[in-house]
C-alpha cells in the first residue's frame, strides 16, 4: 500500500512538472471534398476518441508549451451531386481513423482558466466506406475496396479553453480546422484528387494533475 501511494504522488509530481494531460473527447464534424473539377459534396458526421499532452512552462515564457496527440474514432458524411452522373445525387460515409500530432501553447489568465493553440500534422486512415447512389429508378449502394482506401496527411490548426471543474478535472471546449491538400480518392486505387476541409467542434473531460 505504501508503495502505491508512493507512486501515485511521483505520476502527480511528474504531472505538475511536466504539464501532463489526458482526457476525452467527443463532438460533432463537417467535412467537404472538392475534386479537380471543382464537383463539391459535404454533410455532418461526429468523432470520439482520447488526447493527451506533455509539455513544460519555460521560466521565460508565461505560456506552457507541449506536445499534442492521440486519436479520434471519425465518423463523415458526404452528400451532393454525382462526379459523373449530372443531377443524381450521391452520397459517401466514411469511417476514419484521425491521429493528430500537435506542438501546442497554452496561456494561463487564471488558476481556473486557460486558452490553448496548437498546430501541426494530422494522420488521417480510412478503415472503412461506402457510396449510394440515388438514379430515380435504381437505388445503388456499394461498399468501398479495403485496397482503394490509403491514409492521408492532413494539417490542423486547433483552439480550445480549459475551465477548472475540480482541482484535476477540466472541461475544454475545442474548434480544430483540418485540412487535406491531397486527400485519397476512394473510388480509384491509388488515385488522389481535390482538397477535403473538416470542421471539428468537440468538448472533452480532462484529467490534468
Amino acid at each position: 500500500m505504501r508503495k502505491c501511494a508512493v507512486l501515485l504522488m511521483l505520476v502527480l509530481a511528474a504531472g505538475v512538472a511536466w504539464g501532463i494531460e489526458i482526457g476525452g473527447h467527443v463532438g460533432l464534424n463537417t467535412q467537404s471534398w472538392q475534386d479537380d473539377d471543382g464537383h463539391k459534396i459535404s454533410g455532418l458526421g461526429a468523432h470520439l476518441g482520447v488526447l493527451g499532452s506533455i509539455g513544460i512552462t519555460p521560466s521565460c515564457l508565461p505560456a506552457y508549451i507541449g506536445v499534442e496527440t492521440g486519436f479520434l474514432l471519425q465518423s463523415a458524411g458526404y452528400k451532393g451531386e454525382d462526379f459523373l452522373i449530372e443531377g443524381d445525387d450521391m452520397e459517401i460515409h466514411m469511417s476514419n481513423l484521425v491521429i493528430p500530432l500537435l506542438l501546442k501553447a497554452q496561456l494561463k489568465p487564471s488558476k481556473g482558466f486557460h486558452i490553448g493553440a496548437g498546430l501541426g500534422p494530422s494522420f488521417i486512415v480510412h478503415n472503412s466506406g461506402n457510396y449510394q447512389y440515388d438514379l430515380v429508378i435504381h437505388f445503388d449502394e456499394e461498399d468501398f475496396e479495403k485496397e482503394d482506401l490509403a491514409t492521408d496527411v492532413g494539417f490542423q490548426l486547433k483552439g480550445d479553453v480549459g475551465i477548472k471543474l475540480i482541482p484535476t478535472l477540466w472541461l475544454k471546449p475545442a474548434i480544430t480546422v483540418q485540412l487535406n491538400g491531397n486527400p485519397d480518392n476512394p473510388f480509384n486505387q491509388e488515385s488522389r484528387e481535390g482538397e477535403e476541409f473538416t470542421i471539428f467542434i468537440s468538448v472533452g473531460l480532462v484529467f490534468s494533475p
